[in-house]
């Protein structure tokens, strides 16, 4: 009887260890999965900014060499409207049914842009979406955009207000963004658009597919830095905070071109993979 109220002792431990165990992974996986989503949601929405950008400047002659050829995203089967005589200004870009761009993205759908004026700094800027989506992420929503302009150091800063759904690829569901950020564009050589970088700093507030509600905070003095040649963030650090109680941060290195972050709970790191 006592081997086996000892066995048994034995079972209940291994089954708490075990179940241990198994928490902690699902909280893991759990917290991969949110970094994962918020982080392709940044990088979508500043496609959307840089992409906007440079369809302004290519049809504004703001670059020295104004052509689709030059664009780093814009393909020829993106169709690319510019009015600048009505009030107030509009810019559409028609991805029709289905266009992949330069950075090798699918796009599909539109981006339409308003302003007083695209060339007048401080510029204000709003963009909303007809049906637009990019690799099978759809957006809906609105962004609004206020830009001063440095010309001598050709960096431009402005304060973003985002209030965007996006719906996930292969039934996951729709997710939930209000953000109130600076984004600075570091536009570098004049022309030169694979050494633009667009730097960004602040709060978000991210409602995720199940219902849990983030809040992600960047640092201004370690901001993200998504660049314009690797299409990617590719430094930065974020920290994150749920409504159930979970904490952890991300930090995606030193400025390498690749898909990799470091996930870090508690005193336990991790190298995941972004996308």
């Amino acid at each position: 009887m006592k081997s086996v109220k000892v066995i048994i002792g034995i079972c209940l431990v291994f089954l708490a260890i075990n179940s241990c165990r198994k928490l902690e992974y699902l909280a893991t996986l759990d917290e991969v999965v949110l970094s994962q989503q918020e982080t392709q949601t940044d990088e979508v929405l500043s496609d959307v900014d840089i992409i906007a950008d440079e369809a302004v400047n290519l049809n504004s002659n703001l670059l020295k060499s104004g052509t689709i050829d030059n664009s780093l995203y814009l393909s020829s089967c993106t169709m690319v409207t510019l009015n600048t005589q009505s009030s107030p200004q509009t810019l559409t870009l028609d991805f029709g049914t289905g266009c992949t761009g330069k950075d090798g993205k699918l796009r599909s759908g539109k981006i339409l842009v308003t302003s007083v004026s695209f060339n007048t700094f401080p510029s204000v800027r709003m963009k909303t979406f007809d049906n637009y989506a990019v690799d099978g992420k759809s957006i809906s929503g609105s962004i609004a955009k206020t830009i001063l302009k440095d010309n001598i150091n050709n960096v431009r800063t402005a304060t973003i207000q985002e209030d965007i759904t996006i719906t996930l690829p292969n039934n996951e569901g729709t997710a939930h963004r209000v953000a109130d950020f600076t984004r600075q564009y570091q536009l570098n050589a004049l022309g030169v658009q694979d050494d633009n970088k667009i730097v960004s700093w602040g709060t978000f507030a991210f409602t995720r597919v199940s219902g849990v509600k983030v809040t992600k905070t960047v640092p201004t003095a370690n901001p993200l830095v998504f660049s314009g040649a690797c299409h990617h963030i590719v430094s930065g650090t974020v920290s994150f905070v749920t409504s159930t109680g979970h904490s952890w941060t991300i930090d995606f290195g030193d400025g390498t071109c690749d898909d990799k972050a470091t996930l870090t709970i508690g005193t336990k790191s991790k190298v995941i993979s972004i996308r």
